[in-house]
């Protein structure tokens, strides 16, 4: 009988246990993204204002965004994935597109992205990529000078790499 009433105390204070755990500390490491504002895009031989949209679940314990990124009305890349300081990376199917060099801050929800891709720079520029030519979009930006200060201060922030 002791030994009943025993078990049956530690499972209410593993039960009373978790509900404490979930109530207090544990926390959802998925936080909502949305950012849909004015972007720029610059490059040696391009600038111009558009619309930049980005949805989806940033990962506070992966430190990447997972969701979609859509540039100006006609671009959209629905399975996009990208971790500060390393790439975009964009999926359709299991065919998968290196985009380009991202910086991204969560906190502030700020983008930007270099482009690389050669079908994407052709879409955005009507120019083939020559591989050597900077195409960069940063949002929310109106002007070139506030597109390349987001870039400069999101290069500074430490990725998951820096010691």
């Amino acid at each position: 009988m002791k030994k009943t009433r025993n078990m049956l105390v530690l499972a209410l204070l593993i039960i009373l246990f978790f509900i404490v755990y979930f109530t207090f500390w544990w926390k959802d490491p998925y936080e909502e993204i949305k950012l849909d504002s004015p972007a720029y895009l610059y490059g040696d031989h391009f600038n111009q204002t558009t619309r930049l949209t980005l949805e989806g679940n940033y990962n506070r314990d992966d430190h990447n965004f997972q969701g979609s990124l859509t540039i100006g009305d006609n671009i959209r890349l629905d399975h996009v994935i990208l971790l500060h300081g390393a790439l975009l990376i964009s999926y359709e199917g299991s065919e998968r597109t290196s985009v380009g060099p991202v910086f991204f801050d969560h906190e502030q929800v700020r983008i930007s992205i270099e482009i690389t891709d050669p079908g994407l720079y052709k879409l955005l520029t009507s120019k083939s990529y020559d591989g050597k030519s900077k195409l960069v979009i940063s949002s929310p930006a109106t002007t070139a000078d506030e597109a390349r200060a987001i870039t400069e201060n999101l290069m500074q922030i430490k990725t998951i790499f820096d010691k």
